[in-house]
Parts: structure tokens; sequence; C-alpha cells
């Protein structure tokens, strides 16, 4: 479990922006990378421009593009890291 990049606490590997990137992108973690909270927590704001992609999730606020067409990559991969968290679980 890495610790965020933002606030300094633990990251749920279930709940690690970095882990979702991996996955969507298709690139394997680096065990040098950090980690950040993809879900707003008690003391983190979170990653809002990815999270913006999941169900029931609001849309990022700030100046970053909402891509329609990447949706359901972003959502397989979150599901993918919620199955591998399962697993290791």
């Amino acid at each position: 479990m890495g610790m965020c990049d933002k606030c300094n606490q633990p990251v749920d590997p279930a709940n690690d922006a970095v882990r979702l990137d991996a996955a969507f992108f298709g690139h394997p973690l680096v065990s040098m990378s950090v980690s950040r909270h993809l879900l707003r927590t008690k003391g983190c704001e979170g990653s809002p421009s990815r999270a913006q992609y999941l169900e029931g999730q609001p849309r990022d606020t700030r100046d970053y593009p909402y891509i329609e067409e990447n949706e359901v990559r972003w959502r397989a991969a979150y599901a993918a890291i919620q199955s591998d968290s399962q697993e290791q679980a």
C-alpha cells in the first residue's frame, strides 16, 4: 500500500488512481510509482479528473475535459483494479 502524493495518507489498492492509470493505459505498475487516492477520502479530494468517469461520481469542475468515448475504458479499468484487489485480499 502506497502513500498518497496529495495527502500523505495510506492508499488502499482498490482506491489507487495510479493503479487505475496502469489498467487504463495497459502498462505495468512500477514499484517506485507514487500512489494517489482515486475517490475522495476523509482529508483528501482524491483524483476528480479520473473519478468523474466512474458511475455515480460527479464531473470534475476544474478544466479537465470529459471524453465520453473513454468512459467505457475507465470503468473497465476500475472493475479490473477492484477484481485484483479482491483476489489479493
